[in-house]
């Protein structure tokens, strides 16, 4: 009797083990950066799948079998947009219509800036079709603003409190928990780099206007207009005339990208190296890994001119 007793508590405790797992989203997360906010909103719930885990450019990226897979049985799918993750755009299209797709560049009450242009910003490329024109105009890195970042949070947490209500009060403590944790490390990081501001500097692709605004930063210009196309000797030559004229102190290459290009830049000149990671290449994928993106950013950044100033 008892054991036919234990045998009915155990499968009640496995159905209801299913039923709560099947209830529960799955989600998709496309870069780290993001994909560190969503953890940190579902912890205690469920670990979302990072599509990107390495050092990928999303600019040039293609998705394995698996990886579709992985987003035919999403229930959600978080992305910034198509400037971004240019190859997840046709995929998206196919998903059933039970798969909600967050796109996050739409999202009310976001600072959005402009794409810059002229003199060494140029025109950036992006590679999207005529369908999505207007996208060209704004600046797609929006999570390297820690306002933008709050922000994204709140939707997130809005959108996963919708559709899993058993989890709300994990979502809301965990989305409140993570918004304090921003704003503590936006105080550090505005005294940290108060020290920097106004110290010219270059950059490899035009990815970190949001952190330069927000923190009274002064990159004036960027090495290469595009993540696919090698910066000509005529554009090399240019740039490093804007070294000796603007007493340029620092130029900034990425892990995703060539850096013998910065180093050719530099080449008899005053003007250090530094390294800037707008999507944490090297980071583990966890909850921390946005804190901790920022927080090297503004070491690097802080380091780099010290150095150089």
């Amino acid at each position: 009797m008892f054991k036919h007793l234990w045998a009915c508590l155990l499968l009640i405790v496995m159905a209801q083990a299913i039923q709560a797992a099947a209830s529960t989203p799955q989600v998709v997360a496309t870069i780290k950066p993001i994909h560190a906010l969503v953890s940190g909103i579902m912890k205690g719930v469920e670990t979302p799948y990072l599509l990107l885990p390495g050092g990928e450019s999303p600019h040039r990226y293609s998705l394995y079998p698996s990886q579709v897979r992985r987003l035919h049985a999403a229930t959600l799918v978080i992305w910034v947009g198509p400037t971004v993750e240019s190859f997840l755009e046709k995929t998206l299209t196919t998903l059933s219509t039970s798969t909600q797709i967050l796109r996050l560049i739409d999202i009310p009450g976001l600072t959005r800036l402009k794409v810059r242009k002229g003199k060494v910003w140029e025109t950036h490329h992006y590679h999207v079709d005529a369908d999505h024109h207007t996208d060209f105009e704004i600046d797609p890195h929006i999570w390297l603003s820690p306002e933008n970042a709050k922000i994204l949070v709140q939707t997130i947490a809005q959108t996963l409190i919708k559709r899993d209500t058993n989890n709300a009060e994990r979502y809301t403590a965990n989305a409140t928990r993570l918004i304090k944790q921003l704003e503590q490390l936006d105080q550090d990081l505005k005294q940290e780099l108060s020290a920097v501001r106004g110290i010219p500097f270059l950059v490899f692709h035009d990815a970190y206007q949001y952190f330069e605004q927000h923190y009274g930063l002064k990159a004036i210009g960027a090495v290469s207009l595009s993540s696919e196309i090698r910066p000509s000797v005529k554009r090399l030559y240019k740039l490093k005339r804007q070294l000796k004229r603007h007493k340029i102190h620092c130029v900034f290459s990425e892990p995703q990208f060539e850096s013998a290009l910065v180093d050719t830049l530099i080449e008899n000149s005053s003007a250090q190296r530094g390294i800037l990671d707008p999507l944490g290449a090297k980071l583990p994928a966890e909850t921390k890994s946005y804190l901790t993106l920022l927080r090297n950013m503004a070491d690097s950044i802080k380091e780099c001119l010290q150095t150089g100033n």
